[in-house]
């Protein structure tokens, strides 16, 4: 029987970005690639000057609540705009150059984009041993199930919930009631595991489940104090080698 904190769990809920995948593989040099095209495209601006403007613009862009929220439900959309932001800021407004730089971007996330080391065989093994397992994801549906499609994740899960698809996403509590109520078990008897902690920690623990938080960046120290204790490991293969003992 799996049991985490000597209680039996009923199931356990993953997030996928960051958590199975690696999001943020080629992340910086996606954005320097994009940097270096701008530039040659200005020409009177160094590469160097376009990529500390992204820098600016992309924490303007993703610091805002409700742009967060309509980004991630549209990523073209939300590149484009961060792209678009750093030429009005450097003086060049061109939004059909913003749209070309955001395609070749997106095209180079997407290359580098992969399971993390481990994580296939890891998700496979708690799959043997999981009554239910769940996959419970924040963005778009279309693209969302790109990624899901491509490394064949359906197949190991018994419900799939998106926030396109769900029309709420993490950390509201109809996120995880959806796929809750999908697998028929109460909140107290799982466990949610994540990388951000505001949406899959705060959210998981405010909607009643137990919570581990995948802190890949050694930051130990949570950004907010959470309404009751949830762990901390530094990837999903850690989270499944301590499920398995």
């Amino acid at each position: 029987m799996l049991r985490w904190n000597d209680r039996p769990l009923a199931a356990v809920l993953l997030d996928l970005d960051d958590t199975i995948l690696d999001g943020r593989a080629g992340l910086d040099e996606a954005w320097d690639q994009a940097a270096s095209l701008l530039a040659a495209r200005l020409e009177t601006v160094s590469a160097s000057a376009v990529r500390a403007q992204i820098r600016v613009s992309s924490d303007w862009y993703w610091d805002d609540d409700e742009r967060h929220r309509r980004g991630r439900l549209d990523m073209p959309g939300s590149r484009r705009a961060v792209l678009a932001h750093v030429l009005e800021c450097l003086g060049r407004p061109d939004p059909r150059l913003a749209g070309e730089v955001a395609v070749a971007y997106g095209a180079l996330r997407d290359a580098r984009l992969a399971p993390f080391p481990g994580a296939l065989d890891a998700l496979a093994r708690l799959r043997a041993r999981t009554p239910a397992l769940g996959l419970v994801t924040n963005g778009a549906a279309a693209a969302q199930r790109a990624k899901i499609e491509r490394w064949g994740l359906a197949a190991f899960f018994d419900v799939i919930a998106i926030e396109g698809e769900v029309g709420a996403g993490k950390p509201d509590a109809r996120h995880f009631g959806h796929a809750l109520g999908a697998l028929g078990v109460d909140p107290a008897a799982t466990l949610m595991a994540g990388d951000n902690y505001a949406c899959d920690v705060l959210g998981a623990l405010h909607a009643g489940l137990e919570a581990v938080w995948i802190d890949r960046e050694g930051r130990r120290e949570p950004p907010a104090a959470p309404p009751r204790p949830h762990r901390t490991l530094a990837s999903f293969v850690a989270l499944v080698e301590a499920l398995e003992r």
